[in-house]
């Protein structure tokens, strides 16, 4: 047992001499780094997808990412909104088995109060539209027309949503009442509320048209963004109409208005996305879907023009030589007299005849036989 154990002892001091003999040597070259995992370049963080290329840009795309938050919506508030308006349980109060989760199911579900599913979503929503603005910023910077900054306006409006999130948590909305309340000697609705209500709807409002109207889709951006308001206007009303009356009614009236608060968060979140979609449109040169009788005529237009840029092509591929014949051609010809205008039938007969005959044609000739070509093969 000794001799093993001295043994290993003899064995750790000549590895700690070793060590010690290799790290005073300078070695020539550098020692291998030892890797903790194997990584293929693609993994480095500047390789990685930025967040502009994970938002929709298709229809279909945002279609469905719409649907979904209104889906996770409905299935956050519905039951917590159903049982506050028809008084009745969806969860059964009266069982006596699993009675402690179903009452821990139907706080997670009550949208009397925020600290439920209702106001995570809630929360997840306006961080997400918080970071699209953001995005949309980024990108309306890069906008050569932009000549006053009007991308400033994505960042006062993702301030905004942030300022909202935290309301949501923190009672700004009580501070800040109170405190302009004391400022001004004048209390503006129940306890104030006026004060932070008219505040923050001048912002948003100013706010709001100064990032859609510059937007080259705006139709999509401005409904979604308008029902946001919309819905925070009757939470903020429901919390108004609340002050002062019975326990139940003011119940009622938390449910309800948490409801619309949880439904314009989420709305935010959707005109957001709608306004990155318009941007990205717009940074990818996509067209807009034009109404309809227009296509075919814009398809006309862009035919004739091609068609033109197509005769002045193979015109300019002419030779020097070739050129000067034309000019001097086309000043025999107008020595010769006026020209006489014949039948699209007559002048194609014309034509074929020049052609038999093998004399040179001039520039303008080579341009009328490609004309009536064209319209030959079209008819």
């Amino acid at each position: 047992m000794s001799l093993a154990t001295s043994q290993r002892r003899d064995q750790r001091r000549r590895l700690v001499v070793s060590w010690n003999r290799s790290a005073a040597t300078p070695s020539s070259s550098q020692p291998e780094t030892r890797r903790l995992a194997d990584y293929s370049p693609e993994a480095l963080p500047e390789h990685q997808p930025s967040l502009a290329t994970l938002l929709p840009a298709g229809l279909g795309g945002f279609a469905l990412t719409a649907a979904c938050l209104l889906a996770l919506l409905a299935a956050a508030v519905g039951v917590g909104l159903w049982e506050a308006v028809t008084g009745g349980s969806v969860f059964g109060r009266n069982a006596t088995r699993f009675a402690a989760t179903l009452a821990s199911a139907r706080r997670c579900l009550d949208v009397q109060s925020l600290l439920s599913l209702g106001g995570w979503l809630a929360q997840i929503c306006l961080i997400v539209a918080t970071a699209t603005a953001l995005i949309v910023r980024l990108m309306r910077r890069h906008r050569r027309d932009d000549y006053q900054g009007r991308y400033r306006a994505w960042g006062w409006l993702a301030g905004l949503f942030a300022l909202t999130a935290c309301a949501g948590q923190v009672p700004l909305g009580d501070l800040f009442a109170a405190f302009v309340s004391d400022a001004t000697g004048i209390s503006l609705g129940p306890d104030g509320m006026g004060w932070w209500v008219l505040t923050a709807g001048m912002l948003y409002g100013a706010v709001g048209l100064w990032c859609v109207l510059p937007l080259h889709e705006r139709a999509a951006t401005g409904i979604w963004l308008s029902l946001c308001f919309a819905a925070w206007a009757a939470a903020a009303a429901c919390a108004w109409v609340g002050q002062g009356q019975a326990v139940q009614e003011q119940a009622f009236q938390a449910a309800v208005g948490n409801s619309c608060w949880i439904a314009g968060a989420v709305l935010a979140a959707i005109a957001m996305l709608a306004a990155a979609r318009s941007v990205l449109r717009e940074v990818r040169n996509l067209p807009a879907r034009s109404s309809a009788g227009k296509p075919a005529v814009a398809a006309d237009t862009a035919q004739n023009a091609r068609k033109a840029a197509a005769v002045e092509a193979d015109d300019d591929r002419a030779t020097p030589v070739e050129a000067r014949r034309d000019e001097v051609d086309d000043t025999r010809r107008q020595r010769q007299g006026p020209t006489v205008f014949v039948d699209t039938a007559e002048a194609s007969e014309a034509d074929d005849d020049l052609e038999q005959s093998g004399r040179h044609l001039s520039k303008a000739e080579r341009k009328r036989l490609r004309k009536l070509s064209r319209m030959s093969q079209a008819a």
